[in-house]
C-alpha cells in the first residue's frame, strides 16, 4: 500500500512519454539496437526538458510545480516553436554562447 503512490507516478510518466510527448502510433522508428537506445534516450531527454521547464516556470510564478499540466506545457511549447525558429541569435541573449 505504501508503494501505490509511487506506482502511479511511474504510470503517469510512461503515459506522458508514450501518449503526449511522442503523439504517434509507431513507437520506435529505429531498426538497429544502438539506434533504438539513442531514440529512447532522446525521448527521456525531451521529457526531462519539459519537466525542468515546468519546474522553472512554476518557481518563477510562485506556484507548486505539480499544479502545472504536462499536456498544457507541451501545447505552449509547440505553439512557441515557430516563433523561435524565425528569431535571430541577437534576439535570444540568454541562448548566446560566449
Amino acid at each position: 500500500a505504501r508503494e501505490y503512490h509511487q506506482r502511479w507516478e511511474v504510470e503517469n510518466t510512461i503515459d506522458e512519454l508514450k501518449i503526449h510527448l511522442l503523439g504517434r502510433k509507431t513507437h520506435v522508428r529505429s531498426q538497429k539496437p544502438r539506434e533504438v537506445v539513442q531514440e529512447v534516450y532522446g525521448w527521456l531527454l525531451g521529457h526531462w526538458s519539459v519537466r525542468v521547464l515546468m519546474f522553472q516556470a512554476a518557481t518563477a510564478a510562485g506556484v507548486a510545480p505539480l499544479r502545472l499540466s504536462f499536456t498544457g506545457t507541451l501545447r505552449v511549447i509547440r505553439r512557441a516553436i515557430p516563433k523561435f525558429q524565425h528569431l535571430q541569435q541577437e534576439e535570444l541573449p540568454f541562448f548566446s554562447i560566449g
